[in-house]
């Protein structure tokens, strides 16, 4: 087994912000010593993982396709 993993697949996705909340996210990053695209990455994967409603709805639609919501191809079960 190999102890350096393969890093994840990424894809790139164009992220358009209004001025004041472009300027919030790079004071954090600079805040918490991070690039503001990490946050970009970071920040969704956080506020998905907490709401319930949508933990719910993916586990209902898990329950009736095999492939899961919103699964990646060729990873079953795997957002996008």
């Amino acid at each position: 087994m190999a102890i350096v993993k393969k890093p994840p697949e990424t894809v790139n996705r164009p992220l358009s912000l209004e001025r004041p909340v472009g300027e919030l996210r790079d004071n954090y990053a600079r805040f918490v010593d991070c690039s503001a695209d990490y946050l970009a990455h970071f920040t969704p994967r956080k506020l998905f993982a907490r709401d319930r409603e949508c933990r719910k709805s993916k586990a209902a639609a898990d329950r009736e396709s095999p492939s899961g919501c919103g699964a990646a191809p060729g990873r079953p079960g795997k957002p996008e």
